[in-house]
């Protein structure tokens, strides 16, 4: 079986289009047709529906296409490293962040990369915890960085740090960094808040359950930069960690004091799919994000306590 020819065949039904695909590979399009019948009397039935808007997988193509999408991103990644193995690390890397670390990360990480590893290719994708999740064990994406304990996946996972999520409120609101507001205050207060599953809501209804405290959410987003709009605009009030809202804090447009009795916290942890060798330039990305994060901490752009030791990640 022609490698070429299944990579093209995977292509093809990810642009949904015989000429995108002859366009992205340099290709005739005439040749890429016929090996696209090819492959189709080798397998024996149809893989596409072809209609003037492109092409549409059958369901013998889509099995074929999921079960060929992690092997052919195992070979492309094997062929990589041994590439790079007379040379500088090198090659293409996919990471997931969940939006409130993506927020502080990305863009130092994205320039970090640049700086210490030219040859690396990083694809940023941000996701909620299941979603990422569900990349990492489909091989869409090579490492994340999820809500943790590294204990509650069943994936290669470390965790890196522990933060505090603080309550935030609207400009006018009276909350200060030196005043401290208890867990059971939150009561009283309308919430903005995502909904269940995601990460940030089941760290604080995990506090909730524990304290016995019943919440009132007002509105549920799922998306932290609503979150901060609506509490903005006098909605309602959060909670977030102070990295994924620093610069509405000191521009003023968002309040906000600690919560205590008890403190919410959340664990990052950076996961890999379990059972896979990772490739080098996701290792060397790995260092790198390591390194940025205690950067991060250092400066004082990411109040947090980093569960790894940051000198042995050092330059």
């Amino acid at each position: 079986m022609d490698f070429k020819r299944l990579s093209n065949f995977v292509l093809i039904a990810e642009l949904g289009s015989l000429s995108k695909a002859a366009d992205k590979i340099h290709i005739a399009q005439p040749a890429l047709s016929r090996q696209m019948r090819l492959l189709e009397q080798y397998v024996g039935v149809p893989l596409f529906k072809r209609h003037r808007r492109g092409m549409q997988l059958t369901l013998e193509g889509e099995e074929l296409r999921s079960r060929l999408v992690v092997p052919l991103y195992q070979i492309g990644r094997a062929v990589e490293d041994t590439r790079s193995l007379s040379k500088e690390v090198g090659g293409n890397v996919a990471f997931g962040m969940i939006p409130t670390a993506g927020y502080v990360l990305a863009g130092p990480l994205a320039r970090r990369v640049a700086q210490r590893a030219p040859n690396v290719s990083l694809r940023v994708v941000e996701g909620y915890g299941g979603h990422l999740i569900d990349w990492l064990q489909r091989g869409e994406i090579d490492i994340a960085l999820l809500y943790g304990p590294a204990s509650d996946y069943r994936l290669a996972a470390e965790d890196l740090l522990i933060d505090e999520l603080m309550l935030v409120g609207p400009p006018n609101c009276g909350l200060s960094p030196d005043s401290p507001v208890a867990f059971s205050q939150l009561a009283r207060l309308p919430l903005v808040l995502p909904s269940r599953p995601h990460g940030l809501r089941v760290v604080v209804d995990k506090v909730a359950a524990k304290t016995k405290t019943i919440l009132k959410v007002r509105f549920q987003a799922d998306s932290f930069q609503l979150m901060k709009e609506l509490v903005t605009s006098g909605l309602g009030y959060t909670t977030l960690p102070y990295s994924s809202f620093s610069r509405e804090a000191i521009a003023g447009s968002l309040k906000h004091a600690p919560i205590i009795k008890p403190p919410v916290t959340r664990c990052l942890v950076l996961a890999a799919q379990p059972g896979n060798e990772i490739s080098r330039a996701a290792r060397r990305l790995e260092t790198l994000i390591r390194q940025e994060l205690a950067a991060l901490v250092t400066a004082g752009k990411w109040e947090a306590n980093l569960l790894f030791d940051a000198e042995t990640f050092a330059d």
